[in-house]
């Protein structure tokens, strides 16, 4: 048995079909110089998608640039007439300021939120249940008429302490507390109890593991929203027109009041909206790669990235 079973593996080696193939010399593939990549499929629908939107999209603007109720003459006129650009500064500061004021208070309201004690938790939440709750556009006109309540403060007239802009800037920063003291007390749960617990059993205080761990690991998760709520106040400005807040749609509805240029003058007012928006949102882009941990431009990144002196120091020694 072992005769034939030897005798039949003699076989199997010398039968053409059954042997391995050897290469032979000049049998080599070519070389590959380049890394291989990989076709991509062309994804035709997509394509269709995008001539179909470029196509509505370019017969919308050929309607309108023909249009002689655009006014378009007009837009060119104002649009950067020294009374519009009054007004754009005027909402970039009240933006600026009433976030400030709001992103401050929204600290202490949420530390009072998650606060042992009830009674300030129980105030945080009233706060945040009532300036969330009430309508900004109420809240702009109940500021504005608080003469009605309170005729005088400190012994001066209320309404020579609350103009339009005071007005539009108190109701703003106050309604903008509510929601960015549960973005900001979001951001804080966010960063596990034990490591305060950790900081604390260190020899730190509440208030610097609260500085030095949870608030350098919560702006990563505070910003996005932040940013948001940003570009929100930037366009919530306009409300302010109802009281004569000196904003852009103020300025652009005083203009339009005298000249009769309705169209035109609000597409200015759009106009330069789009473009303070578009800013703030390249801001905030730039903004969360800074603080993103993923992002490889990222402040953290760089903190990990190995000095070119040390690699080099380590690759001699490997050298070696």
């Amino acid at each position: 048995m072992s005769n034939l079973n030897g005798k039949g593996l003699a076989e199997d080696r010398l039968d053409p079909a059954v042997a391995h193939y050897v290469r032979q010399p000049g049998d080599e593939p070519p070389s590959q110089d380049g890394p291989v990549r990989a076709k991509q499929r062309t994804k035709y629908g997509q394509i269709a998608t995008a001539l179909i939107a470029i196509t509505l999209l370019a017969m919308f603007v050929a309607s309108q640039a023909g249009n002689p109720n655009m006014e378009w003459g007009v837009v060119a006129q104002f649009m950067l007439h020294p009374v519009v650009l009054g007004g754009v500064g005027v909402t970039i500061e009240l933006s600026i300021l009433a976030m400030l004021i709001s992103i401050v208070l929204a600290f202490f309201i949420a530390l009072m939120m998650q606060s042992d004690n009830k009674v300030a938790s129980a105030i945080g939440r009233i706060y945040v249940w009532f300036f969330r709750g009430v309508p900004m556009l109420v809240q702009v006109l109940l500021w504005y008429n608080l003469a009605v309540l309170f005729p005088t403060i400190l012994g001066y007239s209320t309404n020579s302490l609350i103009s339009g802009f005071s007005a539009g800037l108190i109701a703003l920063s106050l309604a903008e507390s509510g929601y960015m003291a549960e973005i900001i007390r979001g951001g804080m749960l966010s960063v596990p109890a034990g490591q305060t617990d950790a900081g604390m059993s260190l020899g730190l205080t509440r208030g610097q593991a609260l500085r030095q761990i949870v608030l350098p690991q919560s702006i990563r998760v505070i910003l996005p929203p932040t940013g948001n709520q940003f570009i929100g106040m930037l366009k919530a400005t306009s409300l302010v027109s109802v009281i004569g807040g000196s904003d852009l749609l103020t300025r652009v509805q005083l203009i339009y009041g005298q000249n009769f240029k309705i169209l035109p003058l609000l597409i200015v007012a759009a106009l330069w909206y789009l473009i303070l928006v578009t800013v703030a949102s390249i801001g905030q882009h730039f903004l969360e790669k800074r603080f993103s941990v993923t992002q490889p431009g990222s402040r953290l990144a760089r903190k990990k990235k190995p000095r070119p002196g040390l690699a080099s120091l380590a690759t001699k020694g490997d050298r070696a």
